[in-house]
């Protein structure tokens, strides 16, 4: 499954395509290469759209499921899409869901240089392209898949099968002294979260999940931040915006925590005509982000500040979540402000929190401030505990 992070949805990226390939005892043969929307057009039955779709992604009123990954938890979102998917008459036949985003591709061509992807001519590769300043084979992937067109182009997604057959057969004719690079390429793609498994059979599941492949949101004992950002038609701005986090902590007598969060979004490109008529491929546009910020369950909303309107508090996944909505042009700076209270008890003795990172997502700056402490930088790019002595 390509999750496409230029287009960013909780659990990595907007579910843009899909490839099937069977394993027998290590034989790879490939199968289907379709677009998300072969499934969606083989789903008759009409399911109303979650309130954030309502609200959110315009004149959309029934729940597609290439919109079903609305969980940051990839597990809760894939039991969603599969429970759904089996009312698609085009359901494909699968053991197991692995999902990846752009990185793994250009990964994978920067270790094998410039590939050819039958019937979709020239070469594909991990160079830099200045037509968006971002990898040639990222370019290519959206302008075959997002550049408007007046003639109908079947299937156009479904280059996702093409182009893994591609990597994967040379790959394998690669020297044997590559094959590290392509272990370590998946090894980090997993921790990165760039790579997430998802198991139809329950012991494999539980497998992935000990290590820490399956995209889970994990529950914890002491102060805890995941920041989940939602692009809905907002173009593939994602592949331009860049953030950071700074976290004012101060802590009381009774173990809990005043927060402030300062995010800060940066979109510093031009944008792209984005009008349907030019048929110009549009990449940089405005983004429309609906967030979530998952803390300690229990915790308070002091302040919210930024937001296109007042934000709004929930509990999701034994976390409480405030969420809220905001917009990002390109060549401008976006800077919100998060004040809560989390509940007492929070911390006792040394400072712990676990930062949770988004699948799909670059490395983040987190600046954290504790009490009179001088500022201290991390970059996050996995899952990461923090442990600061009292």
């Amino acid at each position: 499954m390509f999750q496409n992070d230029a287009e960013l949805r909780p659990t990595g990226g907007f579910l843009t395509a899909y490839a099937t390939m069977k394993i027998t005892k290590g034989k790879i043969e490939s199968g289907i290469s379709q677009d998300i929307y072969t499934l969606d057009a083989g789903f008759k039955r009409k399911v109303p759209a979650p309130d954030p779709i309502k609200k959110y992604l315009p004149l959309v009123y029934t729940w597609n499921l290439r919109d079903m990954n609305l969980s940051p938890d990839f597990k809760v979102s894939m039991d969603t899409f599969t429970t759904h998917m089996r009312d698609s008459t085009a359901e494909p036949e699968y053991d197991a869901i692995i999902a990846i985003d752009t990185e793994v591709p250009v990964r994978i061509l920067k270790v094998l240089g410039p590939i050819g992807v039958p019937g979709y001519g020239g070469k594909f590769s991990a160079e830099n392209d200045p037509r968006c300043d971002c990898p040639q084979v990222i370019y290519e992937l959206e302008n075959i898949i997002t550049r408007p067109t007046y003639e109908i182009r079947e299937g156009r997604k479904s280059i996702l099968g093409p182009l893994m057959n591609s990597m994967l057969a040379n790959m394998m004719g690669s020297p044997k002294a590559k094959w590290a690079e392509f272990f370590n390429i998946f090894t980090e793609s997993v921790n990165q979260k760039h790579l997430l498994m998802y198991f139809n059979d329950e012991s494999k599941q539980n497998a992935v999940e000990v290590l820490g492949a399956a995209g889970r949101i994990n529950s914890y004992s002491g102060d805890y931040l995941h920041i989940n950002d939602t692009n809905f038609a907002g173009a593939k701005s994602n592949l331009f915006v860049e953030n950071e986090v700074a976290q004012e902590i101060t802590r009381n007598d009774d173990g809990s925590l005043t927060k402030k969060l300062t995010l800060t979004y940066k979109n510093p490109r031009k944008g792209d005509n984005c009008n349907l008529e030019a048929g110009q491929l549009c990449l940089n546009g405005l983004l429309r982000d609906w967030i979530r910020v998952y803390i300690p369950k229990g915790s308070q909303l002091k302040a919210g500040r930024g937001f296109e309107a007042d934000m709004e508090t929930g509990e999701d996944l034994g976390y409480t979540v405030f969420e809220g909505f905001f917009t990002l042009a390109p060549q401008s700076v976006k800077k919100l402000e998060v004040e809560y209270k989390t509940p007492a008890g929070t911390v006792d003795g040394d400072y712990k929190l676990l930062i949770q990172k988004q699948p799909g997502t670059d490395p983040v700056k987190h600046t954290i401030t504790l009490g009179s402490g001088k500022p201290k930088v991390y970059t996050v790019d996995s899952d990461q505990e923090i442990i600061l002595p009292r």
